[in-house]
């Protein structure tokens, strides 16, 4: 029995989803106590680009897959990076278009990785936990650029509207759960949400 358990374990972390799987599962349980206790909105950031390059890895079966995803995870954090460097509209565009680009591209590839398996192994669950999770990535991504370019799109009762604040509003989204205090108020937002 304790060689069972220990095969379980060790078939879902060799697993090439799991890198994806645990870094998103990071990003959600433990930024918000990170991000608190520095100050610093770029624990964020950090976490994101460590999903990016996950994604590098998990979506890596091709060779051409593997090189457009590189790519665009090179331009989302590179833009990303100038634009917490430069703060202006410009790479701000850029950074949020190129997350929304990549996040499309990644849940594209799981989904048809998902699609093309046969057999249900340890793999395949992670990619489909990393797919619903990746999804809520995406919409908080698309959300930014809905609130970019209509200002006051979201009502935040309490928070702030930054890149934390709609991955809280993506994920409670996403799982229903639907608190109530963030609320999309524009027809735009609306019609995302």
């Amino acid at each position: 029995m304790h060689k069972r358990v220990k095969g379980v374990i060790s078939t879902i972390l060799n697993a090439r989803f799991s890198a994806l799987f645990f870094t998103i599962i990071l990003l959600l349980l433990l930024r918000p106590f990170l991000a608190g206790a520095t100050g610093l909105n770029i624990v964020t950031d950090i976490f994101l680009w460590a999903i990016l390059i996950s994604c590098v890895w998990a979506v890596h079966e091709k060779r051409k897959h593997q090189g457009i995803v590189l790519g665009a995870a090179v331009v989302a954090i590179v833009t990303d990076i100038l634009d917490f460097l430069l703060r202006n509209a410009v790479t701000s565009w850029v950074s949020k278009i190129a997350g929304v680009l990549f996040f499309v591209y990644a849940v594209v590839a799981i989904l048809l990785y998902l699609a093309r398996e046969e057999e249900v192994t340890a793999d395949m669950i992670m990619a489909a936990a990393s797919e619903y999770m990746l999804i809520g990535i995406l919409f908080a991504f698309m959300y930014i650029l809905v609130e970019a370019a209509y200002p006051g799109s979201f009502s935040f009762s309490g928070g702030a509207a930054d890149r934390p604040g709609f991955l809280y509003f993506s994920v409670v989204t996403l799982t229903t759960t639907g608190y109530g205090d963030v609320l999309p108020v524009s027809p735009q937002a609306r019609s995302v949400a």
